[in-house]
Formats: structure tokens, sequence, C-alpha cells
């Protein structure tokens, strides 16, 4: 199954470049490092790095539509923030930097979790448990048709663990054995961020929506998420202007 867009072979541009100079919209900092750090999945301590994409304006959240959308204003206007899809850019950038280092250290599972697969299924997962391995997924063989998961990525909670699974058997599906890594690490990747990010119809305190916002401007493709979905809908101090015919 082809993942279009971004995953069909985009490389991560370099984000090591110095930060924009101070602007009156800037961003308020996130706390990093405390014990508050973890917001009910959201994890404020990762980080993609030190710099802010200067191309990439800083946002300030003014609230959300509906626990969907992020409303959020810069020197140039109102931009519409998908939370799910934005965060969903966000994780997928930061295990695709994880990676560039080694492997993702999994957790242990108390009680490893035994999923029902169809054949073909399971014959995806054990094709490419070596790269599946690199996440810090732990699946093997459990008899007739099961699968035991005996650990995953921090990112995923344990009721995310089973679908998941499910979703990075039928995404891995297209790929054969042949298949270059790096389109097997991006399709691993998309789903589980996918899985792992905060979704819709989810309240979200100020502090969230600025950690999801500087993230995203610490990505090298902030405007799609790994699917190739959209993150933002603006609209110009122009435009809102000329609609309310003040030029």
């Amino acid at each position: 199954m082809a993942i279009p867009g971004v995953l069909a072979g985009a490389s991560v541009g370099s984000r090591w470049i110095p930060p924009m100079s101070a602007s009156p919209f800037a961003a308020p900092p996130t706390s990093v490092g405390n014990a508050d750090a973890v917001l009910d999945g959201i994890d404020t301590r990762a980080s993609l790095g030190p710099a802010s994409n200067p191309n990439i304006r800083p946002m300030i959240p003014l609230g959300q539509f509906r626990d969907t959308f992020i409303i959020a204003i810069d020197d140039e206007g109102i931009a519409i923030i998908d939370q799910h899809v934005a965060h969903e850019r966000v994780l997928f950038e930061q295990v695709m930097e994880k990676l560039t280092s080694g492997r993702m250290e999994g957790q242990r599972l108390l009680t490893p979790l035994v999923i029902e697969m169809s054949p073909a299924q399971r014959q995806t997962l054990a094709q490419h448990a070596p790269t599946l391995d690199r996440f810090g997924l732990e699946i093997d063989e459990f008899g007739g048709d099961s699968l035991r998961l005996a650990a995953v990525p921090p990112l995923l909670s344990p009721s995310q663990c089973e679908s998941a699974v499910r979703a990075l058997a039928d995404d891995l599906e297209g790929l054969d054995g042949g298949s270059r890594i790096e389109d097997a690490l991006r399709r691993i990747a998309a789903t589980m961020a996918c899985h792992a990010a905060v979704k819709a119809n989810y309240p979200l305190t100020l502090d969230k929506m600025r950690y999801i916002l500087e993230e995203l401007r610490r990505t090298a493709y902030s405007s799609v998420c790994p699917h190739g979905r959209p993150v933002v809908l603006r609209l110009t101090r122009r435009e809102i202007e000329r609609n309310f015919q003040r030029i």
C-alpha cells in the first residue's frame, strides 16, 4: 500500500540553523526537563533540537475550535492548525531523528500482549522484524495465528499497541524484501506517530498548544503530516482587512 506525500522519498532537511531574531510575536518558551513535562501523553521534554526554522514565524495560540483545531496568530495573520496532524508531524520527526543515532529503546510490557493476526499480516511483520526492532518493537511468533508483543517504543501507550501493530502490518504489506530500508523506516515512523499523536476532540492547555506549535517550527516539512495531509490553514492580515473593507 503506497503512502502518498512526504513518505514517497523526501529527505529531512537540516534544522541546525541560527534562530531568527526576536519578534514581538515570539511564543513563550516551554518548560523543559521538569516533573510536569509530560502532559497527558504530550512529552514536552522531547525536542527536535535547539533551533527553530527561521522561515516559519512563531505563533501565539489563542485557544481551540471544537477541541480539534488550534487557533493561533503571528505577525502576518491567523492560523488554524489541525492538532492531530501537527503533533503527528512533530512525533515523526522526533522518531526519525532518534533513529539517526541508532535505535529506539523499547519498554517491556508487564504482561506481553498476544494478538491474533492473519497469515499475511504475520508474514509481513516477520519480514520486517529487524526494522521493527530498531523502533523498540519486540514481536515474535506465539503459535497458531498469534503474535506476542513483549516491548514497545515509549511513545505508544499500552492501549495503543494492538491497533498500532495491526496498522503497521497493513502499511508495510506493499513493501517487499527488496525495498529500501528508508521506505520501511518512514512507513513505520509515520504509523507510530499517527497512533501516538493527540487526537481530535481532545482539549489542550495553552502549554500543550505552545509546545506543539514551537516543535512544529523545528521540523523540516511542517506544512504537511507524514501521510501528506495539510497541517495549517492560513488567513492573512491582508485577506482579513479586505473582507472588512479596510483596503
